[in-house]
């Protein structure tokens, strides 16, 4: 069972202690790197400070573009082929390329498809705060990378 710990989500209660936060610097040097790995372009990294992520676009050397998903608060990173809007959900998750081992290098655990769409009913939540578990049954996620990787307000 996957366990889900403080943070996923994003939110927190108001007399609740800050939430972790992952380096974005560590997770921009990784982009730049897996680009070059790639022989390929990394593009700008856009800031986590709606959504629970970061992301930056990758283009690697047979021309497949991927966006890279990495969380604010947890070190893990996802990867999608579709466009990322602002607001939306992400629109699909994609098995990482085979470049992505530089996240993996740099400290970040990089997630599959099969990890990513695992029903929110089969994660262990116990260690997510009342805050995040009121946000969970707002939102109603399906699965677990909706719940790492969102826009919920």
């Amino acid at each position: 069972m996957i366990r889900l710990t403080r943070g996923a989500t994003g939110f927190r209660g108001p007399h609740e202690a800050p939430l972790p936060r992952t380096e974005a610097a560590l997770f921009r040097a990784a982009c730049f790197t897996a680009a070059m790995e790639a022989r390929g372009r990394a593009g700008e990294v856009v800031p986590g400070e709606v959504q629970t992520f970061r992301r930056a676009t990758l283009s690697d050397g047979y021309g497949r573009v991927f966006t890279a998903l990495g969380h604010v608060h947890l070190p893990v990173v996802a990867f999608t082929t579709d466009a990322v809007r602002e607001g939306e959900p992400v629109p699909g998750f994609a098995d990482p390329p085979l470049w992505a081992q530089v996240f993996e290098t740099a400290g970040l655990r990089v997630m599959g498809v099969k990890e990513l769409m695992t029903p929110l009913e089969e994660c262990d939540v116990s260690e997510l705060s009342p805050a995040e578990l009121t946000e969970i049954r707002y939102w109603k996620p399906a699965c677990l990378g909706d719940v790492l990787f969102n826009w919920w307000d």
